[in-house]
């Protein structure tokens, strides 16, 4: 019974061994170790004898048959052994990881130019390296990138080890690029050339809009807006002078992807004149060009200040001092329109009572009567007017009743008024 079981163990045996290869520095490597065996067998990995301990750049995948070493670093140079196991006995592979020195790759391609050949096309060229180098290449590739547009994909073209130009063609008009060239050989690939701007022909940019901002007596910012699409413009020269100075300051230049610039240490309450041109492999822009005085600065802090000191003028400016305002004018409307149509009633009523009957003194006196007692009159103070309306007789109309009038004089004592009361 147990030569029956031990008869149907097997111990590990390797259906794909890892591979040895030879990686740059920044690449990547993948070793595969696939074993059989009865039980199953259980795979275990050495780094020049020790376990392996994965961490950030070395994982193990699919029940650690795949070994897979990323960012590759002096460091990761190794033997890297596979183990399978079971309870039948063990196997082994192992797979050497060389990483490339730099001195084994090639060297970087030098004097990079280019020309534009038309507006959809260009043409790139570099230098023929020397034979103990080129024999150690097996080809370069281009890197393009349309400038000022990091969104953008670079585009790769690969060509053979013995062709030392390119020509990109179905490029943008007018539209500015970066470029750079590798060369490659069987360790991997050399360091990049040095990158060189160039734009395909078409125009030149448009000129560039901007506007300034005073930030004190001596400072100010200019910001520009950058073009709607990318690759129009490879930079922006920026200058300024006073307006009294002929010279310009020295100039200074920014790349595609900036739009703003603090220009300081400049004459307190000066005019400044800043100009703007923009400029790609084409040629320049027109210039754009405004008067910026610092002066305005120092006049707007001054009335600031001014301003600050009176407390109510600010209060007088809120909505809810306005609400406030309205209410008291408003009510202040309203009382005087009542006290108008008030004393406007009352006019018109005694105007209407008045056209009912004529007005008399009491007792009858006669126009002569009074004009001939005035200058016997003493002027006294009238205490009070009494109005009586006289009853209608029977042989009276009711337009002909009279009105009777009393007035009572208030006169010091001992003094006669001249005067009849107009009684009996």
């Amino acid at each position: 019974m147990r030569n029956r079981q031990e008869a149907k163990r097997s111990p590990p045996e390797f259906l794909q061994w890892p591979q040895s290869v030879s990686k740059a520095v920044g690449s990547s490597a993948v070793f595969t170790c696939q074993a059989q065996g009865v039980p199953e067998p259980h795979l275990i990995w050495l780094k020049n004898g020790k376990i392996l301990t994965p961490r950030g750049n070395v994982k193990l995948t699919n029940n650690n048959s795949t070994l897979a070493v990323t960012r590759i670093t002096a460091q990761d140079e190794a033997i890297y052994q596979c183990i399978a196991e079971n309870s039948a006995g063990t196997n082994q592979a192992s797979a050497r990881l060389a990483v490339s020195r730099s001195a084994d790759l090639p060297e970087a391609p030098q004097d990079l130019t280019a020309t534009p050949l038309s507006t959809t096309s260009l043409l790139i060229r570099w230098n023929r390296p020397e034979p103990h180098v080129s024999d150690r290449i097996i080809g370069y590739v281009l890197h393009i990138r349309k400038l000022g547009d990091p969104d953008s994909g670079e585009l790769q073209e690969a060509v053979t080890k013995d062709t030392f130009q390119h020509e990109f063609n179905n490029l943008e008009t007018a539209t500015t690029f970066s470029i750079y060239v590798k060369a490659y050989s069987p360790q991997g690939a050399s360091q990049q050339s040095p990158i060189i701007i160039t734009t395909t022909l078409g125009g030149v940019p448009s000129m560039p809009s901007f506007f300034t901002k005073v930030l004190n007596s001596t400072a100010m910012q200019v910001f520009w807006d950058l073009p709607s699409k990318a690759g129009r413009v490879e930079g922006y020269k920026l200058s300024h002078r006073m307006i009294t100075q002929q010279e310009t300051t020295t100039e200074e230049r920014f790349p595609s992807h900036i739009n703003t610039h603090t220009i300081s240490n400049l004459e307190p309450a000066a005019v400044y004149e800043i100009q703007l041109t923009a400029f790609n492999g084409n040629g320049d822009s027109i210039s754009n060009k405004r008067l910026v005085s610092l002066a305005e600065t120092e006049k707007s802090r001054k009335d600031t200040a001014g301003e600050s000191l009176c407390d109510c003028r600010q209060d007088s400016d809120s909505p809810v001092t306005g609400i406030v305002v309205g209410i008291h004018i408003g009510v202040a409307c309203i009382i005087f329109c009542a006290l108008f149509l008030m004393f406007g009633y009352r006019h018109s009523f005694f105007r209407h009572k008045g056209s009912l009957g004529s007005w008399s003194l009491s007792g009858g006196q006669t126009d002569s009567h009074r004009r001939s007692t005035t200058k016997e009159t003493t002027v006294c103070t009238t205490d009070a007017i009494e109005l009586m309306t006289q009853g209608v007789s029977a042989g009276h109309q009711a337009g002909d009743s009279q009105c009777r009038v009393m007035i009572e004089p208030h006169c010091p004592a001992g003094t006669s008024t001249g005067v009849s009361n107009g009684t009996g």
